[in-house]
C-alpha cells in the first residue's frame, strides 16, 4: 500500500469523525441520550381505597415494596395517629399532602384543624382539589379571578400556619375566556406564587385541551407537583394507568425537570385492578428515560 492511500484513508477517517462530532454538537442534549429518570414516585391513596379499607397496613407495605416513596392522602389510616406515623417511617413511605375544600376559607377553625393534622403527620402541602362552589361549568373571566382571590386567601391562611397550598386542576379550567386561551392562565396570573403553587393533573389538562409543555415553559417554578395519569386511545379519552395510554410522558418530563416540578404522584380515579395498575405504573415510570 503506498503512502498516498494511507494519507487518504487518514483524511477520510478524520473528516468522518469531525462531521460526526459537529452533528452531535448541533443536536439537543435530549436527542443524544436520555439519561434522566424519575428519582421519586408517589401515589395518591384514593387509587387503592378499597384495599386500604380491607387492610391498610398490608396494602401500604405493598406500596412501599413496589418502590413508591411518598403518599398523598386525607387524615390517616387506622385508629391511632402516632402508630400510623411510626408505621409510615418504618416502611419508608413519606406523607406528602392531603386535601381541603375552597369552602374552608370561611371555616377557619376547621382549616386549622386540617393543617394541624397534616403537620402532625409531616405533610408539606394542603391541596385544593376544586376551586368552585358548584359544578364548575360555564365559567367566565370574573369567575376565574374570584377563584384566584379565594385561593390567595386560603394560601395566606396556610402560610401563617406553616404549610403550603397547592391548587389541583380539572378540565373545567381549560376553557377559553376573554383575553386568555384558558381560564387556567388567569389563575396562574392572579394567584400569588408565595401563597399558591400548582399541582398540574396531566390527564385533566390534556382532556380539557390544555398544553402541558407550553404551561411548563411559560410558568417555570409555579408548577411544583404532577398528578400522573394517562389517557386512553379512544374517542372518549378516558383516564388510564401511566404507560397504558397515549400521553407523551418522555416529552413532558424532559420539560418538567427544567421547569422545577418537584413531585410526581400516580393517580387513577377508578380502576378495576388497582394493585396491578399501581405496580405497572411504577415499573413504567421508573424505567422511563427522558
Amino acid at each position: 500500500m503506498n503512502q498516498f492511500n494511507i494519507t487518504r484513508r487518514k483524511f477520510i477517517k478524520h473528516a468522518a469523525l469531525s462531521s460526526l462530532a459537529f452533528a452531535l454538537a448541533e443536536m439537543p442534549a435530549t436527542a443524544i441520550s436520555h439519561n434522566h429518570r424519575l428519582q421519586k414516585i408517589g401515589l395518591i391513596g384514593g387509587v387503592i381505597e378499597m384495599e386500604l379499607k380491607r387492610n391498610w397496613e398490608q396494602t401500604l407495605r405493598k406500596v412501599a415494596a413496589i418502590g413508591y416513596t411518598h403518599l398523598e392522602f386525607d387524615n390517616y389510616y387506622g385508629t391511632d395517629v402516632n402508630y400510623f406515623k411510626k408505621f409510615m417511617i418504618s416502611i419508608g413511605l413519606k406523607p406528602l399532602a392531603g386535601g381541603i375544600g375552597i369552602s374552608q376559607i370561611n371555616k377557619e377553625d376547621e382549616l386549622k384543624k386540617n393543617i394541624e393534622g397534616a403537620l402532625r403527620l409531616g405533610k408539606k402541602y394542603l391541596i385544593c382539589y376544586w376551586p368552585w362552589m358548584d359544578d364548575g361549568n360555564n365559567k367566565k373571566l370574573d369567575d376565574f379571578k374570584k377563584a384566584s382571590a379565594d385561593l390567595n386567601q386560603l394560601g395566606d391562611m396556610c402560610n401563617k400556619n406553616g404549610i403550603r397550598l397547592a391548587f389541583h386542576n380539572h378540565d373545567k379550567e381549560f376553557v377559553a375566556v376573554e383575553g386568555y386561551k384558558w381560564g387556567y392562565e388567569v389563575m396562574m396570573k392572579e394567584t400569588d406564587p408565595a401563597k399558591v403553587c400548582m399541582l398540574l393533573d396531566l390527564y385533566w389538562c390534556a382532556k380539557g385541551g390544555g398544553d402541558v409543555i407550553e404551561l411548563l415553559q411559560k410558568n417555570a417554578g409555579r408548577i411544583e407537583m404532577f398528578h400522573v395519569k394517562d389517557m386512553d386511545n379512544t374517542p372518549a379519552k378516558l383516564y388510564t394507568c401511566p404507560g397504558y395510554g397515549i400521553l407523551d410522558f418522555k416529552k413532558i418530563f424532559a420539560q418538567s425537570i427544567k421547569s422545577g416540578v418537584k413531585y410526581y404522584t400516580v393517580e387513577i380515579d377508578n380502576y378495576a385492578s388497582p394493585m396491578q395498575c399501581i405496580e405497572d405504573s411504577y415499573t413504567y415510570l421508573k424505567d422511563l428515560r427522558f
